[in-house]
């Protein structure tokens, strides 16, 4: 029987803060929506973290709770993904697309300095 802690110490408040990575994803490996906001941020060329809740470390059940749980509250919504910039929410796959027709997302992004190329 092992003394360990679960990790549960994932602080999302700090990686959404952190300035070194300013463009966050959550994730889910299968989800198809998941790899529709991919391959909509690799089309644009946007450098981004990605933590697919579905894998690694994520796999202990608190952590994940913890996670998903922190990401409700900043957002509303329980679903995934969760896309970030510079800690503002975005939403989901569609929010975000909707966010790139109407010039919401470029203004984001321009206002966090990060560097994108339109589609």
């Amino acid at each position: 029987m092992s003394d360990a802690v679960p990790p549960t110490d994932f602080d999302v408040d700090a990686v959404l803060a952190d300035p070194a990575h300013p463009v966050v994803l959550f994730s889910l490996s299968w989800c198809s929506f998941c790899r529709s906001a991919k391959q909509l941020l690799g089309q644009l060329q946007i450098s981004y973290v990605d933590h697919e809740l579905d894998r690694g470390r994520f796999l202990e059940p608190a952590l994940q709770r913890s996670v998903r749980g922190r990401l409700e509250e900043l957002t509303g919504s329980n679903t995934l993904p969760q896309l970030f910039i510079g800690g503002e929410a975005i939403g989901g796959y569609t929010d975000t697309a909707s966010a790139l027709r109407s010039g919401r997302l470029a203004a984001v992004l321009t206002r966090h300095g990060i560097p994108f190329h339109p589609v």
